[in-house]
């Protein structure tokens, strides 16, 4: 079984040996952007096509679309046109990009950048290190204040989501949304998050085939995590749905929600369930968590029904008071893999990321993905 590991493990450490050690992450995807502003703290160059200009810190640099053209503009020309932009500055300087329908931002960011015309707005890409961009993304994804283990455990799912979908996107690796994961430039705001990276580097999770997993994870299951299969078409092995206590009891474990009752018993009827029975099925008591909303031959997958009432999570009951159908659920978010309100509470109480990562992932191990001669030493000494 060891040596099968090893072997497999070598198939993926090759291909990731090729992985680049920066990450192409695309910028403000879920917004449509007409203008861009950008500054630095250090003195920073553009190439605008073929001509490089060099621009003072802090001084601001407009871009805009003319035509098919992108526009540059700054304080000390006007008007210039380019097809192409790239811009850079030192490794130590910090980036601040205002998106034209977002109010400025104290998001900063590091790298180099392109930035080109797309026909719905600009395209612009951050070429960053993998291990500043995860960084990046366990802040955005756990927020400040966090135990450090339950940095590390972050840390590592967000590295190993990065690293086995490279290229998930025709002109990036990985978009800045929740499409992929949420990232909002470096992290500032809590120093264990850089700590707990660099204490994790390199370090991703693979299955019993050596195989990256997709590392899947939410903010509460409610009490119970669930098979993959239960909320998308194909198992994963890792993701076995399991009793969880430690997210009970978490900010976001328990949820209310309320709409006027017509509203409830229209959306009954337009999944064809009759006038006349609406009024017999508006309450909805299940004793565990089901994958269906089901009366008579009629059968409405409950994340469906979560996606259309925009309910938290798909573990909910229902009933009528006044006038009113009250929703009383459980959890937030999809509920299959890593809870990360669970992972937090772990973390809390002492559990180490390993620990941690092993609750919620079963079958799996934690491996420096470019350190494959260990683990061959080790076989031989087997």
């Amino acid at each position: 079984m060891r040596k099968g590991f090893v072997i497999l493990f070598t198939v993926l450490c090759s291909a990731l040996s090729h992985a680049q050690n920066s990450v192409r992450v695309g910028l403000f995807v879920e917004k449509t952007i007409s203008h861009l502003t950008v500054a630095s703290t250090d003195t920073w160059s553009i190439v605008c096509d073929t001509t490089t200009f060099t621009i003072p810190a802090k001084q601001h640099v407009h871009f805009s679309f003319k035509d098919s053209s992108l526009i540059m503009e700054g304080a000390t020309h006007k008007m210039i046109p380019c097809k192409h932009v790239t811009f850079t500055s030192s490794a130590n300087a910090l980036f601040a990009l205002s998106p034209s329908n977002s109010k400025s931002t104290s998001y900063k960011y590091v790298g180099s950048f392109e930035l080109k015309r797309l026909p719905t707005g600009f395209g612009l890409i951050n070429i960053l290190p993998i291990e500043t961009y995860v960084g990046g993304v366990v802040e955005a994804e756990g927020g400040a204040n966090k135990p450090i283990e339950y940095y590390k455990v972050q840390a590592m799912i967000s590295r190993t989501y990065a690293l086995r979908d490279l290229n998930r996107h025709v002109d990036y690796d990985v978009c800045d949304g929740t499409h992929c994961q949420v990232f909002h430039g470096i992290s500032t705001k809590d120093p264990n998050i850089p700590l707990a990276v660099e204490q994790t580097k390199k370090l991703i999770i693979v299955d019993e085939n050596a195989q990256a997993i997709t590392a899947v994870f939410h903010s509460n299951c409610g009490g119970h995590t669930l098979n993959a299969e239960q909320v998308w078409k194909n198992p994963l092995p890792y993701c076995i749905g399991k009793e969880d206590p430690y997210c009970m009891g978490m900010p976001h474990s328990n949820w209310e929600k309320r709409i006027p009752i017509e509203e409830w018993t229209n959306y009954l009827e337009s999944k064809k369930i009759t006038p006349e029975d609406t009024l017999a099925v508006t309450s909805f008591f299940p004793e565990q968590k089901v994958m269906y909303y089901q009366y008579k031959n009629v059968k409405i997958p409950t994340k469906v029904i979560r996606t259309d009432m925009k309910l938290r999570s798909a573990y909910f009951i229902v009933h009528m008071q006044d006038d009113e159908a009250v929703f009383i659920g459980q959890g937030f978010g999809h509920g299959v893999g890593l809870c990360q309100e669970g992972a937090m509470n772990m973390a809390s109480k002492g559990k180490k990321a390993e620990e941690i990562i092993n609750f919620y992932y079963t079958g799996v191990h934690i491996v420096p993905y470019d350190m494959l001669w260990f683990f061959s030493d080790n076989n031989d000494n087997n």
